[in-house]
């Protein structure tokens, strides 16, 4: 019998491997071909690295890792049952190769020895190749014939999905390396894997002559610069130097709904709403700046051509007279031909491969607060000590107008629970820019790349466990949230019902989580689009709903959720906006205290 901590089998090295990365879960749905792995997880892990989080279906298990990679920035653990449980997982893949998030997938196969199959049922599960799948939208994939190999191809993976571009890795490990003993505990070695890890941990910088071009073209600039913050870290320290940036250089700025928040929302130099597309607003905002600076920002081809459409033989590029900065490590170099999601090549003045905070730090040093940077005409245009713009309060609802629309439902929310309490894992597509309140670099976490349908449970379970490590003091069962972020998802009643087994886990795992449901049971989006096309064609728009409504019958959500064994607030879906503060605060109240609530709210479609 060998000592408990000794390796003997494949899997034990996998899973040492796994530890020594600190790597601290693994999501899974449970298969035959990891079974291995599987059983050295539970039964040889010296430091419990990584933790099982079981799910109910792959998509599941890989959107858990990219919600949790969401709030930390590093790769999650995610395993997949060989090809079957691969095509279940490849929608979360894509989404989190969109959202240029860090996941590491671990997939069984085999045996890729023929004479090692069982009847029928390893035949149907061993692919030759099986990382075809998925190989358009992950950064790497490796079929490691050795556990040697295993162990460095897993360093390896980790590593490329930690570094900026980041997103989701596949190494597939032949069910027979798992299972076969190894000749000796000594026959593996296990490199120094924080010096595999450096390119993803230092990621490349501005050189002195980007910072020199772009601050220059800033003290050129005749009319206030333009900053638009894409894709940028989660943490406090970038978020307080973004807006040390936008005040030195008194820039404007625009965010966007798509992505976490970036800056304040109600920051004087936050120039219009964040929204999934240009708003008027903030195209007019666009056209009136002479120097745009994009730090990663997603589609900038996509935003030009909206702003300057009749500019560039309609191509959508501005002006001689508009400076272009592009910021990004995302070229065309790391994209491929299967899917546009790296969008148009803008045209741009200036291009600097860097790091987008570390050139936020840089431009910050280049320009010390005792410089004069602006002309007193640009200093005066908006005042250094003018107050953040006021929250806007709803109507008071009127006796015979108590119906709730997402505005209502948002409201509700952050006058239940104060924005710098509250981090908005996932939000329907309705959902108003208008109506976010961006506090702190966590209060918005963005939608989930790919932008289907059926992710934002999974996501939002990812999202509040990585809150749940990072917030909480105490994290076993039955322990509460503590003093950190409330984590609350508003959700789709299609998105929540596709993805609703997600939920599970989270109360599996006791990982307090507050979804509430903007129920207007339908496919909205697809029926606003039915109707444009019935519009375009003369045919009635009355029909727009035919194929479109989840109803006859309506889906139970909250029979659903209490099936899965989140917590009942209230007995029946939520229908009238005077009701919904109390909803919501006692179901603040009972995921403070660790549990997972679900609310279902009835939110009429605005037209």
């Amino acid at each position: 019998m060998s000592a408990q901590n000794e390796i003997v089998y494949g899997s034990d090295a996998m899973v040492r491997d796994l530890s020594r990365l600190h790597l601290p879960y693994i999501a899974l749905v449970p298969g035959a071909s990891f079974r291995g792995l599987h059983d050295s997880i539970v039964n040889f892990n010296d430091n419990h690295n990584p933790k099982i989080i079981l799910c109910l279906h792959e998509e599941h298990s890989v959107a858990i890792a990219h919600g949790f990679a969401k709030v930390t920035e590093r790769p999650m653990a995610a395993v997949v049952h060989d090809a079957v449980g691969l095509m279940h997982a490849t929608m979360a893949i894509y989404n989190a190769h969109c959202d240029r998030s860090p996941v590491l997938i671990l997939g069984g196969n085999g045996p890729l020895d023929a004479t090692r199959r069982r009847p029928w049922i390893d035949w149907t599960h061993t692919a030759g190749d099986e990382a075809a799948l998925i190989r358009p939208f992950v950064k790497f994939d490796d079929q490691p014939a050795s556990v040697q190999a295993a162990v460095q191809s897993i360093i390896t993976a980790t590593a490329a999905a930690a570094q900026i571009p980041r997103g989701p890795t596949y190494v597939c490990l032949d069910v027979a390396l798992q299972e076969d003993k190894l000749s000796s505990p000594d026959a593996i070695h296990f490199p120094a894997t924080e010096r595999y890890m450096q390119a993803a941990m230092n990621p490349p910088g501005p050189s002195s002559q980007d910072i020199h071009r772009i601050h220059g073209a800033i003290l050129e600039a005749k009319k206030q610069p333009l900053f638009l913050f894409g894709r940028v870290s989660r943490s406090q320290k970038s978020w307080n130097e973004r807006i040390r940036l936008a005040e030195r250089f008194n820039a404007r700025v625009l965010t966007d709904l798509k992505l976490a928040a970036a800056f304040p929302t109600q920051h004087r130099l936050h120039a219009a709403p964040p929204e999934l597309f240009l708003s008027e607003q903030e195209i007019d905002v666009i056209r009136s700046a002479d120097l745009i600076v994009s730090f990663d920002w997603v589609d900038l081809a996509g935003s030009l051509k909206t702003a300057f459409p009749e500019d560039g033989g309609g191509l959508g590029e501005p002006p001689a007279s508009v400076i272009v900065a592009h910021i990004t490590l995302d070229h065309p170099a790391i994209h491929d031909g299967w899917t546009k999601d790296h969008f148009a090549q803008p045209p741009i003045d200036i291009a600097i491969s860097a790091d987008v905070d570390k050139t936020v730090s840089a431009l910050l040093a280049a320009a010390p607060p005792e410089e004069e940077e602006h002309p007193p005409a640009l200093l005066s245009a908006i005042p250094n000590d003018a107050p953040p713009r006021a929250i806007s309060q709803p109507d008071p609802p009127t006796p015979n107008d108590d119906k709730i629309f997402i505005t209502d439902l948002t409201r509700a929310i952050y006058t239940t629970i104060p924005p710098s309490q509250i981090s908005l894992l996932r939000l329907p597509l309705g959902f108003k820019g208008t109506d976010l309140l961006a506090t702190h670099p966590l209060s918005h976490l963005g939608q989930d790349g790919g932008t289907g349908t059926g992710s934002g449970p999974g996501n939002a379970v990812g999202a509040a466990l990585a809150l749940m490590m990072k917030h909480t003091t105490t994290t076993h069962r039955g322990g509460g949230l503590g003093p950190g972020l409330l984590p609350v998802a508003i959700l789709g009643d299609g998105d929540f019902i596709m993805g609703c087994t997600a939920v599970w886990t989270a109360v599996h795992h006791d990982i307090p989580l507050l979804v509430v449901v903007a129920n207007n049971e339908g496919f909205l989006n697809d029926e606003q689009h039915q109707r444009e096309v019935a519009r375009a064609r003369g045919r009635p728009v009355t029909n727009a709903g035919v194929g479109t409504r989840i109803e006859g019958p309506a889906v139970d959500v909250m029979g659903l959720a209490v099936s899965l064994g989140a917590r009942r607030v209230v007995e029946r879906q939520v229908r009238k906006r005077g009701e919904l503060e109390g909803v919501l605060g006692r179901a603040a109240g009972v995921v403070r205290d660790g549990g997972v609530v679900v609310v279902d709210v009835f939110v009429w479609p605005e037209e």
